[in-house]
């Protein structure tokens, strides 16, 4: 199991719960979980595969901003 951490531009609780809907949607066989109270509001994702270029994908689609860490 890969850990990819993400730098993040996500503000609200109710803005995370919305992208982690999505990108379960796009990858259900990963755990994700969004630490807010960081301040890079990280984004932190577990996975057996290289899904780097959806999450990227689905921000900028989204408005939002992330920076692979």
């Amino acid at each position: 199991m890969n850990i990819e951490i993400y730098k993040t531009s996500v503000e609200t609780r109710d803005q995370a719960t919305y992208l982690l809907r999505l990108l379960q949607q796009h990858i259900s066989d990963c755990v994700m979980n969004f630490d807010l109270e960081d301040c890079d509001r990280i984004l932190r994702i577990e996975s057996n595969r290289d899904i780097s270029e959806i999450v990227s994908g689905m921000f900028v689609k989204h408005g939002f901003q992330c920076q692979k860490l």
